[in-house]
């Protein structure tokens, strides 16, 4: 890049949480250092690591002044460190980049100058996954064929309106069809802590970007300009696993695997943020995969667990309609057979 251009374009926060990252935090920083775009600086926010994520991070800070490593006093969480990350960040610009995902080289110069050029706050890039040697065939599947490609749904690099994206992502909405925050670039001042908001745990990366480009304009880079790691130690893949023994962690499973996309459901039809999305799916059809994801849960799980699950959670009036409280597996398959072209719409 030009010296004259890096002197006119912006501060760019790279902000990247960690914790317990020490398996793939060397390679993340690489990617972050090699930047083509050098007006950066690395905010790392670690949440009391018990490995050797700190130290790494440490050395790197000593050979490139850039980084700035912070430790939290008490560990706050996945969420609560990513807010303390953006918290630390001294530019308005951000770029979230997590501690086993990597950018490439022209990541940050493309994202900003795209920014700047159509006079924006957003910008999405497309992402790539990689998996770990060894890894689970199934999953792989699914993230190579089930999961929607955000290409396929912005097949433009260029401004899209809200209006817009509420009708393009409506028949997606309900499978991550965007991208996760390290494919995020953002202005800070348009962020506040309710755009993560505490009902979500496993979704709240996706919901964290739909609250932003279902209000704001944005524009979407179709080069997968960040590598997406897929591995056995990450977030997503523990809460993927179910253990029936432990209440406590059974119930964790079922809101994470369920009842968030039943949230999603309730947001369309409740929360004023998808009110254009609302304008794209009926109302019956939000009710039948509403029905689809809870039948789902008691086919796999048992209904007397999952029922009383539903019975006592914020949205039970929502969820408990004649379907879903009279379930059986007969009436399940049949519902299944009767929808199918609403699962198949909405890649249920």
């Amino acid at each position: 890049m030009p010296a004259y251009e890096e002197k006119t374009l912006p501060l760019v926060s790279i902000c990247i949480p960690t914790y317990n990252g020490s398996n793939h935090i060397k390679e993340t920083l690489d990617s972050a250092i090699n930047q083509s775009y050098k007006n950066i600086e690395i905010i790392i926010t670690d949440d009391h690591s018990s490995d050797d994520t700190l130290t790494i991070c440490e050395s790197y800070a000593e050979e490139d002044s850039r980084i700035k490593v912070h430790k939290n006093e008490k560990n706050l969480g996945l969420v609560g460190n990513w807010c303390a990350s953006l918290e630390r960040a001294s530019s308005k610009w951000v770029k979230f980049l997590f501690q086993d995902d990597l950018l490439q080289e022209n990541c940050v110069e493309r994202m900003i100058k795209c920014a700047i050029e159509h006079s924006v706050d957003f910008v999405i890039c497309n992402r790539e996954y990689f998996f770990e040697e060894g890894f689970n065939p199934k999953i792989k599947r699914y993230y190579s064929e089930k999961l929607p490609k955000t290409e396929n749904i912005f097949n433009e690099e260029r401004v899209y309106t809200p209006k817009e994206t509420s009708k393009l992502i409506s028949n997606h909405i309900f499978n991550n069809c965007i991208g996760e925050p390290p494919t995020f670039l953002f202005n800070k001042e348009k962020y506040s802590r309710s755009d993560f908001p505490d009902n979500y745990f496993q979704l709240i990366d996706y919901i964290f970007i739909l609250n932003k480009i279902l209000v704001h304009n944005f524009v979407f880079i179709s080069d997968k300009l960040v590598k997406f790691r897929v591995h056995t130690s990450s977030e997503s893949m523990k809460n993927s696993k179910v253990n029936t023994e432990n209440t406590k962690e059974f119930h964790k499973f079922l809101y994470i695997q369920y009842y968030e996309k039943i949230q999603i459901c309730y947001e369309i039809l409740n929360n004023p943020i998808f009110s254009e999305v609302k304008k794209h799916i009926p109302e019956k059809h939000i009710t039948v995969i509403k029905n689809l994801y809870a039948g789902s849960s008691y086919k796999r799980h048992g209904f007397d667990k999952v029922f009383q699950f539903y019975k006592k959670s914020d949205l039970s009036s929502f969820i408990l309609d004649k379907f879903s409280s009279s379930y059986t597996y007969l009436s399940y398959k049949v519902y299944k057979t009767i929808y199918k072209k609403v699962r198949k719409k909405y890649k249920i």
